[in-house]
């Protein structure tokens, strides 16, 4: 959670809350009657999260609920060099133009002036130069063709009109840009709170309006200044070997940033990995990665977005230093991979909807974070204290977590999963390692957590511990334990017959665990043993199956017939009974209604 609520005495009254709804909500038990169940069990159970639809792609839901439509023109695809195309080559201070369409002003810096529509082939190098494109709103083709250019005072490439620029990346060829510290502006702004200035071109590759880069070579920016490649306009990258390294943001793209193929590199030493930032319209400012393979390391965010945030396909790897993936609406994985390998939050938004693909997060505080809006501060400014995080308790209906299908891996130091509002899994696989802190949950929800299907698998600490609701469509089994487990220590829960439906080998210490997995049946009773040893068969992110177990002792056994069965004291944490509920904080919901454990950083305040 990012709030700057830092108030001892909020959450001093927070903590007497949570002793309040302990011991009111600890001996409530759910009337549901428990979900019927497959007929599976055994190694199929086990081998529930391994199956192949678990990480099959969905693009369509890219971009459902949203009036936003990705296309591509055949402009956007073409990589052709026309016949009558115009040669530009860069020779130190000096250029050469064969064709028509542009020509050369040389000073300190030699540049390139394009002004009229056609098709131009850059190449040689410059240690001052600058590709200057003017060409009112006619398309212009530029084909880097082995081309360097540094410029002192301004950015390299700076495409200041023109309908639409493509720029190809001729095959087998490598093409440099890079820029200096300062530059004089074309344009500037003078923000009239701060007397800041700004202006453009404000990157080492700048476009002022729509632009898009293709072709097989390869594009390497160094950006000294501020933005890598920068376009006030729609930004497509369609395929092509891209290095960018920025002192600020490295890829910006106003009204959307989009990814077919390629593979881009790209790393900001101070702001945000790839963005854009387009606010206050609906059909723009948007990230949208279809393909490629996107590997990210970023000061702040890794991808950043305003309306939506959407990964369709590829590969994406990401290091960032505040959130992996935020967007201030909605948030979509529908396929590809994604590797969040380091972040402060993983994957946060308002709407966070997850159905395909596989994604792997691993975050200093909450995982996945559903909360409203670009409410976020600098990790700077962040204090730790009790839970790790800040936040309000109270529910907000527009923060959903939705977890449909694809494979999610989640290793948090905070909340593993967590929503303002409600979270809602009704299919896939989803697997959540920590919090090891007591005021952390793996699941955390202000509103309701509902397990209405596929596989789910959680451990973490019990203190703030809160579970799905009764009201929940498939069966939950729920273990707790009075002290913590060793990290490694295996979990596992076998049939009446001895079939197991889940062997995991957490990576953190423990003292809760929330399993949920379509055969759970009713009527039948489950043994739960701990440690002991697993050999052979398959192994993924602690997960075990089709091997051989031995050792162990017996955790105790349930027989289910309600939505929720317990194993352990159920006295130990705060989020026991119906729901996972904040009490009193939904409009629709009255005393009796209070389930969920409370946490003390979802007041206004933490310790």
């Amino acid at each position: 959670m990012k709030y700057k609520y830092h108030k001892k005495t909020y959450g001093i009254l927070a903590f007497l809350v949570v002793l309040f709804i302990c011991a009111t909500s600890c001996n409530r038990e759910t009337n549901n009657n428990a979900a019927p169940g497959s007929d599976k069990g055994g190694s199929g159970g086990s081998n529930y999260w391994n199956s192949s639809e678990i990480c099959k792609e969905n693009p369509q839901a890219a971009t459902a609920g949203t009036n936003i439509s990705v296309t591509y023109s055949g402009f956007d695809k073409d990589t052709s060099v026309t016949n009558e195309a115009c040669y530009v080559k860069f020779d130190g201070n000096n250029a050469d133009v064969s064709g028509i369409g542009a020509e050369i002003i040389k000073g300190e810096c030699v540049t390139v002036k394009i002004t009229e529509a056609g098709t131009y082939v850059i190449s040689g190098s410059t240690d001052n130069g600058q590709l200057y494109v003017e060409a009112g709103e006619n398309q212009v083709h530029l084909v880097l063709n082995g081309a360097t250019i540094n410029c002192k005072k301004s950015a390299p490439i700076y495409i200041n009109n023109g309908k639409k620029t493509v720029i190809t990346l001729a095959n087998n060829t490598v093409n440099t840009l890079t820029d200096e510290d300062s530059y004089e502006y074309s344009v500037t702004e003078v923000d009239e709170t701060t007397g800041e200035t700004t202006g453009e071109p404000n990157a080492a590759l700048f476009s002022k309006k729509a632009l898009t880069i293709n072709g097989e070579g390869t594009l390497n920016v160094t950006a000294n200044f501020n933005n890598g490649i920068g376009c006030k306009d729609e930004l497509k990258i369609i395929s092509g070997k891209i290095n960018v390294a920025a002192a600020n943001n490295a890829i910006r793209g106003n009204d959307c940033v989009v990814i077919k193929g390629g593979e881009i590199n790209a790393s900001s030493k101070s702001g945000d990995g790839i963005k854009s930032t387009k606010e206050n319209n609906d059909q723009k400012g948007y990230v949208y990665v279809e393909g490629g393979n996107v590997n990210v390391t970023a000061y702040e965010d890794g991808l950043q977005a305003v309306t939506l945030l959407a990964v369709a396909g590829g590969d994406v790897s990401i290091s960032a230093g505040d959130d992996g993936m935020h967007c201030d609406k909605i948030l979509a994985v529908c396929g590809g991979a994604i590797n969040i390998t380091k972040s402060y939050e993983g994957i946060e938004a308002t709407v966070i909807n997850i159905s395909g693909g596989k994604t792997c997060v691993r975050s200093s505080d909450d995982g996945i974070n559903a909360t409203v809006g670009n409410n976020a501060s600098s990790s700077n400014d962040r204090f730790g204290g009790f839970g790790g995080g800040g936040g309000s308790m109270q529910y907000q209906e527009a923060c959903q977590v939705n977890i449909s299908g694809g494979y999610l891996y989640v290793d948090a130091d905070g909340d593993g999963i967590d929503s303002n509002g409600d979270l809602t899994i009704s299919g896939g696989a989803a697997i959540v390692n920590g919090p090891t802190n007591g005021g952390n949950g793996s699941l955390d929800a202000n509103g309701t957590i509902y397990a209405n299907g596929g596989f789910l698998v959680t451990a973490g600490s019990n203190g703030m511990a809160e579970y799905p609701t009764g009201a929940s469509t498939q069966n939950v089994i729920i273990i707790t334990f009075n002290g913590m487990q060793q990290a490694e220590t295996i979990i596992r829960i076998v049939d009446e017959n001895g079939a197991d439906l889940l062997n995991f080998a957490p990576s953190k210490t423990y003292s809760s665990v929330i399993f949920s997995s379509p055969d759970i049946k009713s009527g039948s009773t489950y043994t739960v043993y701990t440690g002991g040893e697993y050999s052979g068969g398959d192994k993924s992110d602690g997960l075990m199956a089709n091997g051989s177990y031995s050792g162990g002792n017996t955790e105790g056994e349930v027989s289910v017939s309600q939505i929720l069965s317990y194993i352990g004291d159920k006295g130990m944490g705060g989020g026991f009974g119906d729901g996972g509920r904040n009490p009193g904080m939904k409009p629709d919901m009255g005393p009796g209604e209070m389930g969920g454990g409370q946490r003390p950083d979802k007041k206004p305040g933490r310790w």
